[in-house]
């Protein structure tokens, strides 16, 4: 008798709880409506994975639209130091390389005419060893190699500041 008068009970506590219950409907979802809920505010500051909007990344580094469609990073001066322009770049390729995975990639690093023909093949070869250890960094599984042509191949022949900017330069080739 104590058993079916706790379960009655238990039932009667049941409907009372329900009868107080919010009246606010509930959506039950299924796999194929699913909705997909996006953070527009988280998407917009974090676009392709570099901390910037894709506004800022227009505006403050000439990167109109993915990352992954620049395979050019440019260098200062003397220098294998990235700058931030090529630090997303060469971040974006090498989140593209992780999701792939066993794609190879040639990084060609380059420098401008000034300087010794070892020097600028030297400063090449920094340049293009910088990127791929950010690229690892930054997630790259695939073999990378890298290679110096330092002053043979410019893109610019001219002898010019704007000719020598040009050709400061690691080229990402797939």
């Amino acid at each position: 008798m104590n058993r079916k008068l706790g379960l009655i009970m238990t039932v009667l506590m049941g409907l009372v709880l329900t009868a107080c219950a919010s009246n606010e409907k509930q959506v039950v979802e299924t796999e194929s409506t699913k909705p997909v809920v996006v953070d527009t505010a988280n998407v917009d500051r974090n676009a392709y994975g570099s901390g910037y909007s894709v506004s800022d990344l227009a505006s403050q580094f000439g990167i109109d639209g993915d990352p992954l469609n620049y395979k050019v990073l440019y260098f200062k001066y003397n220098s294998s130091a990235i700058d931030e322009r090529s630090r997303i770049i060469a971040t974006r390729h090498a989140q593209y390389l992780g999701e792939k995975g066993g794609l190879r990639v040639n990084l060609e690093g380059h420098a401008d005419e000034r300087g010794t023909r070892d020097f600028n093949l030297a400063l090449g070869e920094r340049r293009a060893q910088t990127v791929a250890q950010l690229m690892n960094t930054a997630g790259a599984s695939s073999a990378i190699e890298t290679i110096s042509y330092g002053e043979e191949r410019p893109v610019n022949v001219a002898h010019t500041e704007t000719a020598w900017k040009a050709n400061r330069r690691v080229g990402i080739k797939y």
